[in-house]
Formats: structure tokens, sequence, C-alpha cells
């Protein structure tokens, strides 16, 4: 069972008690870096948008005159022509792959013949009207059937979207981290402090007692130098401490993008990390980690693409079907309503069309690449798992040595403080040299400080476990997307 490691540092009264589960709540509100990939995501989510464009119905219209004038060899030919027309188009593709195009025609034309040409000779009517309507159907038969270009980018935009969605949580977890170390680092820093200020407290103390014992001439001016050169050597250190706390605090605050001399106050939890063996973490680790997760996305986008390229390959065989109508008068009004009357004047028609491209090298470059992107991927997933088992196993062989050596460190610290405290029995009764007590007294704080960074490596060592194998979001009591 993993030992539970709890600190609470006491600072000023105003100061704010975060828990790692706070701190991170706090870099992830505010950090540009998540805000940015957000900003990625909706660009992502937008480009998939832009696809279901591709089903967009198109139309368009135009309107027009014109007036021709040429010479002819012909006498009885019209020496000018004056027309005018109109025209519409809609176009409607279709989830299959197919399009429907309606095509709408209206012309004017006047003929204007020399005076020397008789009515009889001229084309009749004149002016005359045409009304031209088609509906035109082409269905894919080979290359297009089942509309690949649009289901295989849909799918890919759909994947790569998801795989943006991920890379957040991956940036959470990296900024995850980078948040345990400056917060065991700030941890560290405060009980250094603390051991700092009792140092200096004991010697202190051990300088009072020998002031009154000089006075008595119970002891030599040279054993009061010493313990004052003591006292000078631990107020340097508290001075050292009080500045490694201090840069420990602005790291941890601007982490959290807040003033740096915020003050602060951590409670510091180990987690309580179920261990496993070294394949049973990795497989929780890649079933949770998003960075399987984005891989597994992009995977799938590679796959799409390189199915949109087989498919590019495929020869061109499409079937057309035609129905329309078509009017003439020389009466602006009957020829357009004869335009709607398909009984008479009709156009029906069926076709098939063929086309290739010989040798096709670029749908051919195209597939060689898409293989090579899953490769890719299939490789950097292969690195991932390897770097994660080195991970995890040495993760788990530094626990087992941070346990042992915190117990050890632990029984030591008590083992010098029995030392110290009979040493100071025995120096009060004149049986010890000062030099013993200090020497004595330097043991027990470095034993102190050991023990200190036992402890906080412990739960360092433990947090990164957590991390490595994805647990770490449920250990800090959040749910999955806040944390990673």
């Amino acid at each position: 069972m993993t030992a539970c490691l709890c600190f609470v540092l006491q600072i000023p009264v105003q100061a704010k008690v975060l828990s790692l589960s706070d701190v991170l709540s706090n870099v992830f509100a505010k950090s540009p870096d998540l805000q940015a990939s957000s900003v990625q995501v909706n660009i992502q989510r937008a480009n998939s948008m832009q696809l279901d464009g591709a089903l967009d119905m198109h139309y368009g219209a135009s309107i027009g005159l014109s007036n021709e004038s040429a010479p002819t060899t012909n006498p009885f030919a019209p020496t000018e022509t004056n027309a005018a027309f109109i025209s519409g188009q809609v176009v409607q593709p279709f989830e299959n792959g197919s399009t429907l195009t309606g095509t709408l025609l209206y012309n004017r034309a006047e003929l204007i013949y020399p005076a020397s040409v008789i009515p009889a000779f001229q084309s009749t009517p004149n002016p005359q009207y045409q009304h031209q309507i088609d509906l035109i159907y082409r269905y894919p038969l080979v290359a297009g059937s089942g509309n690949p270009n649009y289901r295989y980018q849909k799918e890919a935009s759909a994947e790569e979207e998801k795989a943006a969605q991920l890379r957040i949580a991956l940036l959470k977890e990296q900024i995850a981290g980078q948040a345990i170390g400056m917060y065991a680092q700030f941890v560290l820093s405060d009980l250094s402090l603390k051991l700092a200020k009792d140092a200096v407290l004991r010697a202190t103390q051990l300088l009072e007692n020998q002031k009154k014992r000089e006075s008595f001439g119970l002891v030599e001016k040279a054993d009061r130098y010493q313990t004052e050169a003591l006292l000078a050597a631990r107020k340097l250190q508290l001075a050292q401490a009080k500045a490694e706390k201090r840069a420990a605090q602005t790291a941890l605050n601007r982490l959290m993008y807040q003033e740096a001399n915020t003050p602060l106050v951590v409670k510091f939890n180990s987690p309580k990390i179920q261990l496993q063996s070294v394949s049973q973490m990795l497989a929780k680790a890649e079933s949770k980690r998003p960075v399987f997760q984005v891989l597994a996305a992009q995977y799938k986008a590679a796959e799409a693409q390189l199915s949109l390229a087989q498919t590019s390959d495929d020869y061109q065989l499409d079937l057309i079907g035609q129905v329309g109508t078509r009017a003439l008068d020389g009466n602006a009004g009957t020829a357009f309503t004869k335009g709607f009357n398909p009984v008479h004047d009709r156009y029906i028609g069926i076709s098939v069309e063929f086309s290739d491209v010989l040798d096709n090298k670029s749908s051919h470059a195209a597939v060689q690449k898409g293989v090579l992107a899953l490769e890719g991927i299939n490789i950097e997933r292969r690195k991932a798992l390897m770097d994660l088992q080195t991970e995890i196993a040495t993760l788990l062989n530094d626990l087992h040595s941070a346990k042992i050596t915190l117990k050890a460190s632990k029984a030591q610290v008590k083992a010098e403080k029995k030392k110290y405290q009979a040493e100071m029995e025995r120096y009060q009764k004149g049986r010890t040299p000062t030099s013993a007590v200090i020497q004595f007294e330097g043991d027990l704080r470095a034993a102190q400080l050991r023990e200190a960074i036992q402890r906080v490596s412990l739960g360092l060592t433990e947090y990164k476990l957590a991390l490595a194998v994805g647990e770490l979001p449920e250990l800090l009591g959040q749910t999955q997307g806040d944390v990673q």
C-alpha cells in the first residue's frame, strides 16, 4: 500500500491553500497554449464543415445582347443578326457521386436582310424565339461511384478534428508533468526552510548556553567561537533556503499566470496508485494516454486518405441520361409557354462517357505516400510504447528505491536525534567538547534534510508514475478531460 505523504506549509493567513488539482485547474484556465490548441480544433471543425459544401446546390444565370454583321457571298443571306438571350443553370451533387443539372435557355434572334431580298425569300418567323429546358443526370459507374472524394475526405477530417481535440489533452498532460515538478520543488523548499530555522534555533540555544558557561569560566573563548561560527553557517543556510523558496514560489505562481509574490500554501498528498507489473501498466497506459489516442486518430485519417488515393487510379465511366424540351415560335409568349410542354417538342437521350489517364503517375505516387504515412504512424506508435515501457520500469524501480531509502532515512533521523540529545546532556555536564556537539548537530541537520528530500522524492515519483500510466486525472478526483 502506498504511503501517504501530507504536508501543509505554514505561511501567512492570506495565502491560498492549493492542491495539485487546484494548480492544474488554474493553469488550464489561463494557458495561452491551450487556448491556441482550442482554436486549432475550431479551425479543423470549420474544415469539416467546408467539405459539406461539396453537396451544396450551385446555380447561376446570364443575360446578354449581341449584334453580328458579317459579309456574305449569298445575295439572299442576312447581313446582320440581332440577338438577346437569358439562361440559367442549377447543379445539385448527391452523396452517391451523381449530379443532376438543370438548364434553361430563352433567346430572341432577328435577321436583317438586304432591301433587295423580298419577304418570300426571308426566314420565317423573324424574329424568332427559342426556349430550351434540359435535365441531365450523370451517374459514375467506376471512378467517383459512391462519391469517395467526399466520403473519405469527410472521414479523414473527422479523425483529424478528433486528433486536434486529443492534442489538447496531450498538452494538458505535458503541463501536468511540469506542474508536478514545480509543486514538489516548492514543498521541498519550504521543508528546507523549516529545517534551516530549526538549525538556527539549535545553534542560538547552544550559543546562549556557551556564553553562560563562559561567564563561569567553564569553557574557553575558543568554544564560543566555534558555536558562533556554527550559528553564522546556519544563518547563511537559512538565507539560502529563503531564496530557494522565493524562487520556487515565483515559478509556481507564474506557472499559474498570477503575481510572482502571491503567498502560497500547498497541500501535497501522494497519490495512492495501484502497483502492477510493467506489462499491465503499459496496457493501461495504452488505453488511457492521449498520445496513443492521437496516433490512433491519425492512423484512421491516413487510412481514409489512402483509400481516396487508391480510388483516384480508377478509370472514368459515367452513365448520362438527358431529357428536355425544345420550342421555336415567332411569338415570345407562345415560345416560352411551349418550352414547358414536352408532348411535341422534346429531347431524350442516354449515353456512356469513358476517360482514363495513361500510366497515372500522380495517382501511384499518392498511393505510395499514403502507405508510407501509415508506416510512419506505426513506427511512431512502437517508439512511444518502447519509451513508455522504459519510463514505467524506471519509475517502478525509483519508487521501490525511494521507499527503502525513506524508511532508512527516518530511522537515521530518529537515531541522530537521540545521539544529539545524549551528547547535549553530556556537554552540559562538561563531559564532551563543543566540537563534538557541533558535529552531532550537523549530522542531525543532514539526516533531516535527506529525509525531507526522500519524502518529497517518493511523492514526486508516485505522481510521475500516475501520469505515465494515465491515472492522474482519476487520482486527483477530476474528469479525464479536465486533466488530460
